[in-house]
């Protein structure tokens, strides 16, 4: 073969090319006549399957093929993977600095196109490289302006003589380190504040960025010999084309609190600060954060994204011929993920992300986006995303237009590595009707999804609307099921004309409510208790209607709908989300995030200036989380054991959070009081007892404490005010008191009680652990070691609450008389059944025979008979634990250990959700569906109580 003879490989693969075969065959010639015979030599032992790469590759691109034709040599450097680096600059005047970009550049470009095509899934790696081609361009470009403006007007300074900075904000793809081959850049610039430069011509800091900026945009947009860099586009910037190339930060901050639009939101979801003070970029996206990114779910971006995709449409027109803004192209995967990123990033701070493929996993991690979907959607993303990078390789063009020529198809299906042009098609067009399916699904207006247009509702409520109070349609309310119609016609047709409906309602909140009420309406009309779920839905209403989130939040989501169906449906619930409608998206989203409760908390007080806004913070806190947990547990999510443990962690922390500010006040005040050693400050624990000591606090649960100190007898605060140690540890615990029982706008913490202390009301309001030693041992009756057994530290000194421990598991192991104890846990159970009233034919869930407190006092005699033997029982301090620890020692055979569970499950799921339900713990045959379970479980648990202890009853 003579020396400049094209190897087999190539002459062979040239007569398979599908479209331009002269010219490809024109370029090899040309090409492979450039090379050395030792740099042919290179390319030919290497791998095989290098020359076919060669010629697809020409064959996608006719601007790759063009360069190559004018710089062969760059041949051999693409078979060997060589990037090329950035050019040394430093001394360059502004021609040769620009005429060195577009090299680069184009170099850069040429080595990511090669690589684009090879074999595999190479988009990650393509968007990447070709994003930090552009970051690269962008921050040698700012810099070298940067050094221009310097040396003739100075440096940028703030009027206190500060330097002031400037950034470049990338939105879109480039904001998504996802550019694509042939990709305008969208930019923002700011810069930090007004002031003026300090050169010898100087600027006004508006002037100096903004040409500055200018720079920027001559030196990547404008076509010379070597061509472009990246074309900008400024258009995103606050007031568009209209509005300044530069503004402040203070500027840009007002725009968008005053002036900026719903799709300005999703523009800022990509925005990413890429060249200048990236430091000052970053804060200045963090302060403009609370705009893209609401707390709460945010459904009111649905409607402003269906506007900017209805221009879209409009635009296109019928056209499927855009696979970025056709139908089922990129920009619907890009609004899918987008919409459900505004909707929920609040919420979900790792949603805040700029990059489409990343969000996605991110939504199917957090369980937002079915699997399914997700799979389909990132496959279609891939697939439409390399098909546009495709067509832009061609002629080094932005374009996203499919071909309408046979010879460009067979292009496309040779660079997408298709045999054929139909294969490629089918494919394209199937992924592209599961995309907009799923499209539809997530942006489309209920009214166009629903298959049951609520035709009864809509009536019902056209009615309330149009007519008089007295024209009762009888007809609707009774095909609607309503059991009092009169009452529900009343309350929806004041609701109808009300001030806030008739007057204060905006034309978009208008709307949203005629597409949410006659979904209430069938909901309601479709309950056994509608009237009552009507009236509690309208009150939330009320509450709602000045919100447009909210409203859209129910009216947008069939699925939040019926979930909020499912919460009004307890009064309690009701209620509260009247009362406070700003815990309606947190409920709806079931967000229970009980391990970082100190963290939310911490955040929370932070805003709080003073000791009363602080008691307010603290109470609001509880009462949002108290309406979370009710909320899950209502519905089921949260088994009832589960719910104890949260309602008993809660109060903990919140008894930790206010003892740590009544120590500080007291210490203020009067100082502190110094341990025996005189070093560290003696030590304050707080003791629970009853419900929140068993870890099995309820809803309506208060607060059994008892308060120790360990301090000398004789010590003494070291304040301005001295006390004594006693006198100053009872006004911290007096103080505790007030912080968590005053009632204050936000409600009360807790009740308190302290009867449980030694000796009761008529003992000191705390005891050293030495005092409480000595009545424990000495002087507590019975049924105070019971309360004992329920008895743990919740705050104050853990090193104190150590000590109490161990001489709590001191006194619970003291060995008793077997029947000394059975005659005392007896008696005092009779005394109570004794002293409360049980309304005739009710059961009452904890002092009728069989209840609660009989399993509780089994409970109790049980430990304190058998801790002397198995000491180790004495580590479980709730009800539920303690049942279980009895039956693994083998004390308790399982039946009777199981009945025993059992009942107490089913007594505080049925207490809790009574109270949800605002009613008491006296049940009746009529009033629960529980009856007849608690009616045998009762008789079971009376049973074992005989057997082990006795009659109380007789």
């Amino acid at each position: 073969m003579p020396e400049s003879a094209l190897p087999a490989l190539l002459t062979q693969g040239l007569s398979l090319i599908p479209v331009d075969q002269d010219a490809i065959t024109e370029m090899v010639n040309t090409v492979w006549e450039a090379l050395s015979s030792s740099q042919r030599q290179v390319l030919l032992d290497g791998p095989a399957d290098f020359f076919r790469h060669w010629l697809q590759v020409a064959c996608a691109s006719p601007f790759l093929r063009q360069y190559l034709q004018r710089h062969p040599a760059q041949l051999l450097e693409l078979a060997k993977g060589h990037i090329t680096p950035f050019p040394d600059l430093e001394d360059a005047d502004a021609e040769a600095f620009n005429m060195a970009l577009r090299r680069y550049r184009n170099a850069r470009m040429i080595e990511i196109l090669w690589q684009d095509r090879m074999p595999g899934e190479q988009l990650p790696k393509t968007v990447a490289a070709l994003s930090t081609l552009a970051e690269t361009c962008l921050q040698q470009a700012c810099e070298y302006g940067r050094q221009l403006l310097e040396k003739r007007h100075g440096r940028p300074l703030n009027a206190a003589g500060e330097p002031a900075y400037f950034t470049v904000i990338a939105m879109g793809k480039l904001g998504g380190n996802e550019l694509n081959v042939s990709s305008d850049i969208d930019l923002i610039f700011c810069f930090s504040e007004n002031g003026s430069s300090d050169g010898l011509h100087p600027l006004e800091n508006s002037e100096y960025f903004s040409r500055l900026g200018r720079w920027l945009i001559q030196t990547l947009d404008q076509q010379l010999a070597e061509g472009f860099c990246f074309r900008v586009d400024m258009r995103l910037r606050p007031f568009g084309e209209a509005g300044p190339l530069c503004i402040s930060a203070a500027a840009m901050e007002h725009y968008y609190q005053v002036h900026g639009r719903g799709w300005e939101r999703y523009a800022f979801i990509k925005a990413r600060p890429v060249a200048g003070d990236v430091s000052f970029g970053k804060r200045l996206l963090e302060m403009l954060r609370p705009f893209v990114y609401r707390r709460y779910l945010d459904f009111t971006a649905l409607q402003g994204l269906r506007e900017v995709k209805a221009q879209m449409d409009a635009e296109q027109g019928e056209s499927r011929q855009d696979i970025k803004k056709g139908r089922g192209g990129i920009r619907e995967i890009e609004f899918i993920c987008q919409s459900l990123q505004i909707i929920h990033g609040g919420r979900h701070p790792q949603l805040r992300d700029t990059n489409t493929l990343s969000a996605l996993n991110t939504l199917r991690e957090l369980g937002l986006l079915p699997a399914d979907d997700f799979v389909l959607l990132g496959k279609s993303y891939a697939f439409l995303r390399n098909t546009e990078h495709c067509l832009q390789m061609v002629q080094d063009q932005q374009t996203q237009q499919l071909p309408r020529s046979d010879c460009e198809w067979q292009r496309l299906a040779c660079a997408m590595h298709y045999p054929d042009v139909e294969s490629f098609r089918a494919d394209l067009d199937q992924l592209r009707q599961q995309v907009h399916q799923i499209f539809v699904q997530t942006l489309a207006p209920q009214n166009e999804l629903s298959s049951n247009p609520n035709k009864q509702g809509q009536q019902l409520w056209r009615h309330a609307q149009n007519h008089t109070l007295e024209m009762r349609p009888e007809e609707l309310l009774h095909s609607l099921h309503f059991s009092s119609p009169g009452e529900s016609w009343s309350r929806l047709w004041r609701f109808a004309h009300s001030r806030d409906v008739t007057l204060r309602l905006s034309t978009a909140g208008r709307q949203r409510l005629d597409q949410l009420l006659p979904q209430i309406l069938e909901i309601c009309g479709q309950e056994e208790n509608g009237d009552a779920l009507l009236q509690h839905f309208l009150n939330l209403l009320e509450a709602i209607l000045s919100k447009a989130n909210y409203l859209a939040l129910l009216a947008e989501n069939p699925r939040y709908l019926q979930h909020c169906s499912a919460l009004l449906r307890s009064p309690w619930l009701a209620q509260q989300l009247a009362r406070f409608p700003v815990l309606l998206d947190d409920v709806l989203s079931q967000q229970h995030p009980s391990g970082q409760w100190p963290v939310i908390l911490q955040t929370q007080l932070a805003h709080a200036e003073d000791q009363e806004e602080r008691m307010d913070t603290l109470r609001r806190f509880k009462n949002a989380e108290l309406v979370r947990l009710a909320a899950s547990f209502w519905t089921r999510q949260l088994p009832v054991e589960d719910l104890l443990g949260q309602l008993s962690t809660l109060a903990q922390l919140t008894l930790q959070t206010a003892l740590g500010w009544a120590k500080e006040e007291m210490e203020r005040r009067h100082g502190r009081i110094c341990a025996r050693d005189g070093g560290q400050a003696a030590a304050f624990a707080v003791i629970a007892l009853g419900k929140l000591g068993g870890q099995e606090m309820g809803f309506a649960s208060d607060l059994d404490l008892i308060y120790l100190y360990d301090a000398p007898p004789d010590a003494e605060s070291e304040g301005p005010a001295p006390l004594l140690a006693s006198t100053w540890f009872a006004r911290l615990g007096q103080r505790l008191i007030h912080l968590l029982g005053t009632l204050t706008r936000a409600g009360v913490l807790y009740e308190i009680d302290m009867r449980l202390r030694p000796s009761g009301q008529s003992g000191p309001l705390v005891s050293s652990l030495e005092a409480f030693r000595r009545y424990q041992q000495q002087a507590a009756w019975v049924w105070e070691h019971q309360a004992l057994t329920r008895a743990r530290w919740v705050a104050g000194d853990p090193q104190l609450g150590a000590h109490f421990e161990a001489l709590r598991q001191e006194i619970l192991s003291s060995p008793r008389d077997f029947r000394t104890l059975q005659n005392a846990v007896r008696d005092m159970r009779k005394r109570i059944f004794d002293n409360k009233n049980i309304a005739p034919g009710a059961f009452h869930l904890k002092l009728s025979p069989g209840g609660l407190t009989d399993i509780e006092f089994l409970v109790q005699f049980a430990m304190l008979n058998a801790c002397p033997q198995q000491p180790e029982l004495c580590q479980n301090t709730g009800c539920a634990a303690a049942i279980r620890a009895l039956m693994q020692s083998g004390l308790w055979d399982t039946q009777q250990g199981s009945v025993l569970l059992h009942a107490w499950q089913l007594y505080r799921q049925v207490e809790n959700e009574r109270w949800l339900n605002l009613q008491g713990n006296n049940v009746h045959a009529d009033d629960s569906s529980h009856w007849d379970a608690l009616q045998d479980v009762s008789q079971k648990v009376r049973h074992i109580w005989q057997e082990w202890i006795g009659s109380y009853t007789d």
